[in-house]
């Protein structure tokens, strides 16, 4: 295994810090109503912040009035088919789903695992997952490792995090499945010994409280390091995350809001990834793994110059 900083030229035609998204689909969007109903799932820190985010980076004659599920209710319909919802989180997603099926929406704070689960491609969707090359490359440039593993459900569907080919990124991307047969940790014990890390992407059903420990715990003890979507995992002995946080995905919010303000026939449906996103580090890890890291802003500059 070697960490070393590789050099930049094996990224050629990668664009990290731009827009990453589903082949967009264009919708007959009507125009977009003055006032905005934002549905939080819970009263948290995050959603709060993404909120404070998007409306002070939205258009200044747009209106939003922000709810709980619990609130919703028929006085939020519209005959003329004009508002906007946008939700974070699951819970907020299906209450205005339920309430309007027909409802035009922007969900928030939903892995590619829970839009799936959904079934709201007629809508469109922020994804917290990453797109898989800024994964490759965040790995790549942190690390400079030559094998990455990461473990996915047995079925994973038509997972479009799987379509680049790791091969671009002078790196082996392993994929190992979870059955019935194959469980959680020898699974991820075969993945530690075959490959130079673990990466851990943003599905619920693998990585969740009880199982998080179990993993890290592992990863670690195989001198071999975990990099993450999360930065909690971060700060439970993953050695880095990259990730979006409340005020990525405010102000991605804000820049699809004022878009559809302006050019209300070019709304898409779908799911987007992240556009902006946000790098944390666990030093302590790092030297315990006797691996050099690179300063956090020097890795964000060395990932934002890449372009195709």
């Amino acid at each position: 295994m070697r960490y070393l900083i590789p050099p930049l030229n094996w990224l050629k035609g990668l664009v990290i810090g731009a827009v990453f998204m589903s082949t967009p689909v264009l919708l007959a969007a009507a125009p977009l109503a003055d006032e905005i109903i934002v549905v939080k799932s819970s009263d948290n820190v995050y959603f709060n912040k993404s909120v404070t985010t998007l409306i002070g980076h939205a258009d200044e004659s747009l209106s939003f009035k922000v709810l709980m599920p619990g609130q919703l209710n028929s006085d939020f319909t519209d005959p003329d088919d004009r508002r906007l919802f946008i939700t974070f989180g699951a819970e907020a997603t299906s209450a205005v789903k339920q309430l309007d099926a027909d409802a035009h929406l922007i969900s928030a704070y939903l892995t590619f695992e829970q839009y799936r689960e959904l079934a709201i491609d007629d809508q469109l969707a922020i994804l917290l997952d990453q797109p898989l090359q800024r994964y490759l490359a965040f790995c790549k440039l942190l690390l400079g490792l030559d094998s990455v593993g990461i473990i996915l459900e047995s079925d994973p569907g038509s997972d479009p995090l799987l379509a680049p080919s790791a091969g671009d990124y002078d790196l082996t991307l392993n994929q190992y499945r979870l059955d019935t047969a194959n469980k959680l940790l020898p699974v991820l014990r075969q993945l530690l010994h075959e490959n130079d890390a673990l990466l851990m992407l943003p599905r619920q059903s693998i990585y969740n409280p009880d199982t998080l420990k179990a993993v890290l715990l592992t990863s670690y003890r195989n001198h071999k390091p975990a990099v993450s979507y999360s930065p909690a995992h971060v700060r439970a002995g993953a050695l880095a995350s990259i990730y979006s946080s409340p005020v990525d995905i405010g102000r991605h919010l804000a820049q699809i809001v004022n878009q559809r303000l302006e050019h209300p026939s070019a709304a898409t449906v779908g799911f987007e990834y992240a556009r902006f996103y946000t790098i944390a580090t666990n030093p302590s890890v790092a030297l315990a793994l006797a691996i050099n890291l690179l300063d956090e802003r020097e890795l964000r500059s060395s990932l934002d110059r890449v372009r195709p």
